[in-house]
């Protein structure tokens, strides 16, 4: 672990600071080993990937043997100053932040003051799920595997005086889709209860306890737990969103509160390479390498995992046309603790992704060859771009040069018509399609949501958009569309920014459908004899 005093640190700043701005950038500290790659190669392949999926700033580390042989920035970390992407840049990487307190867990399990296979309630004993026998029965492992049975519930996220009590109290009353250990299902409730444990072991905050029992021991000293304590610094991405009409724009940051535990952390491409080392590593100097194997072994099968969403994805694609869609890349998927294990290439990958607003991240690691790779970007959204670039990375860790993953990738998403070509063409359609009034009106009205208890309400705005005011778990949200033709709109405004919403009819209704890489999602439905 290296340990700098406040003048070398400060001189390295300035280092880094003239020479990001000679040649863009360079590591942080001295390199451990040699890539054995080509640079050069992979360089030319980020900065076009990034133009290609729209992606402003990217972050990478790469490590090898055990070792850290590549970090870059590229690219910008705010499209309005055109300040750079550098080593020390920091992104929220989101859910990635659970491995984290996966691993803060087990730390309380080498210290004989948790059991994994102990009653959730041993330790809060005001736990209570939907089922009396669940209740007795969910154990720690189950919420570090997501296998409470527990569906997932997002009010914690969008509204900051949600607490982590109140989730714990919800959890009572929501609906289970399986006894504990038997149904994955992905849901940051679980590592909400998760964190409230380690709070209540340790009698300290998560954030405190998380800062001084693994950043600070991994060498990740400038790493934020909060967007408070985000905005203070200095070399930060902000969040970006694809505006439809005016490109991407910087958009504001989301601050999770009760969600911390589940996706709050910030760190740079140069601090995300140390805690890869760590993760590749003897366990060295947190935990022991047997609960490293435990957190990285599936626990449960997950197929249809839907975070990024690109499984899902390829499995529709080649179902729809298994005579000519290459098969899916990634096989196998499975959840540890907080980690997806899958295989590619025949190799086992460790990974897992994070999505808050405006920002996307990927950790993924190829345990059997002590390698992997971290992408950090400031785009929202970014779930393909992360699935090219880590499987990209992934090949030339295992000295691949094929298949072409995104070439692969991008003919799956062509059936579904989200591909690169697709969402551009749908782009174009909304800033030059001129509709009338009257081709609006019919799609307004009153619609019964599918996901929430009140109404949804579709008005037309002026004469060139739809207002679109529905809900998801009481979560209310009011988005613009504007028109691509016929019954397709695409959504201007967050949170749907850049999804493509559809008017359905059929069997004397009309549905409204939101497109996404998970699949169709029914937002809202009318009787056609209501209008």
């Amino acid at each position: 672990m290296h340990i700098y005093t406040l003048a070398r640190r400060t001189f390295r700043y300035l280092m880094l600071t003239i020479v990001a701005v000679l040649v863009s950038s360079v590591v942080s500290f001295p390199l451990l080993a040699q890539p054995s790659f080509d640079t050069a190669q992979l360089d030319t392949f980020v900065k076009e990937m990034m133009d290609a999926y729209d992606v402003p700033g990217v972050g990478l580390a790469v490590v090898e043997d055990g070792e850290i042989s590549y970090v870059r920035g590229y690219g910008v970390r705010d499209v309005t100053t055109g300040a750079p992407v550098t080593l020390d840049t920091q992104f929220a990487i989101g859910s990635t932040t659970k491995s984290f307190t996966a691993i803060g867990m087990m730390l309380l399990v080498e210290e004989d003051l948790v059991d994994l296979d102990t009653p959730v309630r041993t330790y809060l004993p005001e736990f209570k799920l939907s089922d009396q026998e669940s209740t007795r029965t969910a154990t720690v492992r189950h919420l570090l595997s997501h296998t409470t049975g527990l569906v997932r519930t997002d009010a914690s996220t969008f509204d900051t005086s949600v607490t982590a009590a109140d989730v714990i109290e919800a959890a009572a009353t929501t609906p289970l889709v399986g006894k504990p250990g038997e149904v994955f299902v992905y849901s940051n409730v679980n590592t909400i209860i998760a964190g409230e444990i380690i709070e209540r072991i340790t009698g300290r905050s998560w954030e405190d306890f998380t800062r001084e029992r693994i950043l600070e021991p991994l060498g990740m000293s400038t790493a934020t737990l909060s967007i408070e304590e985000l905005k203070r610094q200095d070399n930060i991405a902000l969040p970006h969103v694809l505006d439809v009409m005016k490109g991407l724009q910087p958009t504001d940051f989301l601050d999770l509160r009760a969600d911390a535990p589940a996706g709050a952390i910030n760190a740079s491409a140069a601090e995300m390479a140390r805690y890869v080392r760590f993760q590749l590593s003897n366990g060295a100097p947190l935990v022991s390498q047997a609960s490293l194997m435990e957190m990285h072994k599936g626990q449960v099968a997950a197929p249809d995992f839907n975070l990024p969403g690109i499984l899902a994805a390829q499995a529709r694609a080649v179902a729809a046309r298994p005579e000519d869609v290459p098969p899916a890349l990634v096989t196998d998927a499975e959840y540890g603790f907080y980690w997806v294990v899958e295989r590619f290439l025949g190799a086992k990958l460790v990974q897992h992704g994070g999505n808050v607003d405006g920002l996307t991240a990927n950790v993924t690691l190829l345990p059997e060859s002590r390698s992997g790779v971290v992408v950090l970007a400031n785009a929202d959204r970014a779930d393909t771009f992360m699935e090219v670039m880590r499987l990209h990375v992934a090949q030339l860790l295992l000295g691949r040069s094929s298949p072409d993953v995104n070439a692969t990738l991008q003919a799956q998403l062509e059936v579904l018509g989200q591909d690169n070509a697709s969402r551009r063409a749908d782009l174009n359609a909304a800033r030059s399609y001129q509709p009338e009034r009257a081709e609006l009106v019919p799609w307004a009205g009153t619609y019964e949501s599918l996901a929430d208890l009140k109404p949804t309400q579709v008005s037309v705005v002026g004469g060139r958009t739809l207002r679109l005011e529905s809900g998801f778990q009481s979560i209310r949200f009011s988005v613009e569309l504007l028109p691509l033709g016929g019954d397709r709109f695409i959504a201007t405004t967050q949170p749907l920014t850049g999804y493509v919403v559809r008017f359905i009819e059929g069997a004397g209704e009309r549905t409204i459908e939101m497109e996404s890489l998970q699949g169709t999602l029914p937002l809202a439905t009318r009787r056609l004899t209501d209008r």
